[in-house]
């Protein structure tokens, strides 16, 4: 269903960059082969990895499966409640789980010091047939 899946996250010097690699690889469909890193330097010119990966295909609908699985009842409501504010003009949807939270083993919904998710879903489908996917989703 998905054309593709974009995951970025970012490791400040204070964090353990491979711990957040390896917890995405235990908890979700991911591995390593599948990401890349950048070197940023943040404002006060203090190192920043920047970690992408980019899923299509079959990998791409089993992490879905997957982070939406793990998702809380509570979370899967909330987020169906207010499913348009996730969704840009072309039907990507865009969430964020919390980084810390993964570490931990538990996925959740966090807008703080997240891992931002987009799915983008097969082109040609109409608005309304991306709206119907997601909430099946999230059922």
């Amino acid at each position: 269903m998905h054309s593709s899946i974009e995951i970025t996250w970012m490791i400040h010097a204070t964090e353990d960059g491979e711990k957040v690699v390896k917890k995405m690889g235990e908890f979700l469909p991911l591995s390593g082969d599948d990401i890349k890193s950048f070197n940023l330097e943040g404002h006060f010119g203090n190192p920043i990895l920047l970690y992408k990966a980019r899923l299509t295909g079959a990998k791409a609908n089993k992490f879905v499966d997957t982070l939406f699985s793990s998702l809380s009842d509570i979370e899967k409501k909330m987020l169906e409640r207010e499913l348009s504010k996730h969704l840009d003009e072309y039907g990507a949807l865009y969430i964020r789980i919390d980084k810390q939270l993964l570490c931990e083993g538990k996925i959740s919904l966090s807008e703080k010091d997240a891992i931002r998710i987009k799915l983008k879903p097969r082109s040609g489908l109409k608005l309304h047939e991306k709206f119907s996917y997601y909430r099946g989703l999230l059922r």
